[in-house]
């Protein structure tokens, strides 16, 4: 018995082929392009839209006169506290105060957060003191305040994620403002 020979498939018949002339060909071009710009340009209008303003970091308060802090908190726009932590507090080998407090909130949820703040030590006028904040799982694109022993040291918005993290020091622009640390 011989075994009888399979031809292979074409597989270009499978697959149709269109033609069009090089007119339909540049509309069709055009089109795709213009379609591709509306959807870009859609895009970014959305992400304007619902990022946070442009003042995103707003701080208020002279770091230098935390040096004895012992609480953090993060409140709402209604001062209700929404997170709080204990300052850690230690002097590391060239005098410099550096505090860090995990953050977490009386409902249980799962927000994680941390607040540090590093002054330097007397005497070391090129370093300033520096405050940063690092949260995740917040509301998103809400206002938040950070407030340290009652006194409100800085404001933020989370972003879209409910996130935020940032790093100032005390003199420093903030991003998209013209309003400095008052130190």
């Amino acid at each position: 018995m011989e075994k009888a020979q399979e031809k292979p498939q074409d597989k270009t018949e499978l697959i149709p082929v269109v033609t069009m002339d090089a007119s339909t060909e540049r509309r069709l071009t055009v089109v795709l392009i213009a379609s591709l710009a509306a959807l870009l340009a859609g895009g970014a209008a959305v992400n304007l839209w619902a990022a946070p303003k442009a003042a995103e970091v707003i701080a208020l308060a002279n770091l230098s006169d935390l040096s004895g802090a012992t609480l953090v908190e993060i409140r709402d726009d209604g001062g209700r506290v929404v997170l709080s932590g204990e300052f850690r507090s230690r002097v590391d080998a060239l005098g410099n105060t550096e505090k860090d407090a995990d953050l977490g909130n009386r409902g249980g949820d799962s927000v994680i957060g941390e607040v540090e703040l590093e002054i330097p030590a007397p005497g070391r006028e090129h370093r300033r003191p520096e405050l940063e904040v690092d949260i995740i799982h917040l509301a998103p694109r809400t206002h938040y305040t950070v407030v340290i022993d009652d006194r409100v040291v800085g404001t933020f918005v989370t972003d879209d994620r409910g996130s935020v993290d940032f790093e100032l020091q005390e003199g420093e622009l903030v991003p998209g403002s013209a309003n400095p640390f008052p130190g």
